[in-house]
């Protein structure tokens, strides 16, 4: 029979019920401190802490490889790199799917909520895009097209918006609020969690210009992610946010209709 080291063993959160390890210092499911128990163990030999560093590791590979080869230029060859990394997102989803499972869920959703999480992705994606065009133009004497990069293929204005807005929202938000948010929270205090998670998703774009905007946007994410422990309004802010920026590009082309 396996030993289990005290650390290792399962216990109940005394805010929320939820099942926590004794080496989590915060509870996954409600932020609660857990006690100084957690403290005494060595992140570096933490198990959940080392798969979030695998996952990460592979991930920020693989964006490097995509960002600084000319492999990747064209979307035939860049779909199977969203396919790549989405199937990495959900094997180490599914690893931790005890943790994962309660953020899926779709209860008490609030509508005023959700009609503002909406308009608000909306407002910003719009002042984003807005600002980064300016930007381009002034600095760079560019104007920088989603869309050109699509109209070969049929139907582009489907697959740009299945690239851009839906992969994205849902296997981005699965990683980052999910898998590493979870992993994060046994050893941080949760608010700071949702900062690190934010830069780490900031960093993960390999572009220092749109760190400006970024960062906030990653904690803005993290913060819906703490406030009602789920990832739908995550998921549902950064579709909107990017879906937006395409149609805003798509007007620009003249193909929007």
């Amino acid at each position: 029979m396996e030993n289990i080291t005290p650390e290792e063993q399962s216990y109940y959160c005394g805010e929320c019920n939820a099942i926590v390890k004794g080496y989590h210092r915060f509870c996954h499911n409600c932020g609660a401190y857990l006690g100084i128990e957690g403290e005494q163990v060595d992140i570096f030999n933490n198990r959940s802490l080392r798969s979030a560093f695998l996952f990460y590791s592979l991930y920020f590979l693989i964006c490097i490889a995509v960002k600084y080869t000319d492999y990747f230029d064209s979307y035939d060859r860049l779909f199977w790199i969203e396919i790549l990394l989405a199937a990495i997102t959900v094997f180490f989803a599914w690893l931790n799917w005890k943790t994962i499972r309660p953020l899926l869920s779709f209860k008490s959703f609030n509508p005023l909520l959700l009609a503002g999480i909406i308009a608000g992705a909306a407002l910003f994606s719009w002042v984003v895009d807005l600002s980064v065009r300016e930007l381009n133009v002034s600095l760079f004497h560019s104007d920088v097209s989603f869309y050109r990069s699509y109209k070969i293929y049929i139907a582009p204005q489907f697959v740009m918006i299945y690239s851009i807005a839906f992969m994205p929202a849902v296997f981005e938000e699965l990683a980052f609020r999910g898998v590493l948010y979870n992993s994060l929270s046994g050893v941080l205090d949760e608010k700071l969690v949702v900062l690190v998670t934010g830069f780490i998703f900031a960093v993960m774009h390999l572009n220092p210009i749109s760190l400006v905007w970024l960062i906030p946007f990653g904690i803005l994410l993290g913060f819906f992610r703490r406030k009602y422990n789920t990832i739908w309004y995550g998921i549902i802010f950064h579709f909107v946010f990017n879906l937006v920026a395409c149609l805003l590009d798509l007007y620009k082309e003249g193909v929007l209709f």
